[in-house]
């Protein structure tokens, strides 16, 4: 996956990652190197601030524990996350109806594979700057 791409969807996943349990930001940072199988590892330096910006605007708080700053997302992150979910599906779905109307006349100078491989959008997240003002 493009670095563009992952930067773009970062916000998205670590607030997820928060969701499913509170953390410190080692831990995001590798949490999504082992879902990603080992194919990115996020930056400190793309990660933190995230962290800070998410915190500053109320969707996750942070606590001191063990000298840690451990991450637990607010209502008003999980509001924020499942809004963003449903933007996400709905990303996914426009994309594959595009990518298949394009894709699926008889023209011959169209790979199977290709059409095969464009189809294929599982897994990607939305972009998490395309949100309104009450999302990170």
């Amino acid at each position: 996956m493009d670095i563009e791409i992952r930067r773009a969807f970062l916000k998205y996943i670590v607030l997820k990652i928060i969701k499913d349990k509170p953390t410190h930001g080692y831990d995001i940072i590798k949490t999504v190197e082992l879902r990603s199988n080992g194919r990115w590892t996020p930056s400190a330096g793309s990660v933190y601030p995230i962290l800070e910006s998410l915190e500053s605007n109320g969707f996750i708080r942070s606590e001191e524990i063990e000298r840690k700053k451990v991450y637990s997302i607010t209502p008003r992150g999980v509001a924020a996350l499942d809004r963003m979910t449903q933007k996400k599906i709905e990303l996914l779905n426009e994309m594959s109806r595009i990518i298949n109307s394009v894709t699926e006349d008889n023209n011959d100078s169209c790979d199977s594979d290709v059409r095969g491989e464009a189809g294929n959008t599982q897994g990607e997240g939305q972009h998490p700057d395309a949100t309104n003002d009450d999302e990170p």
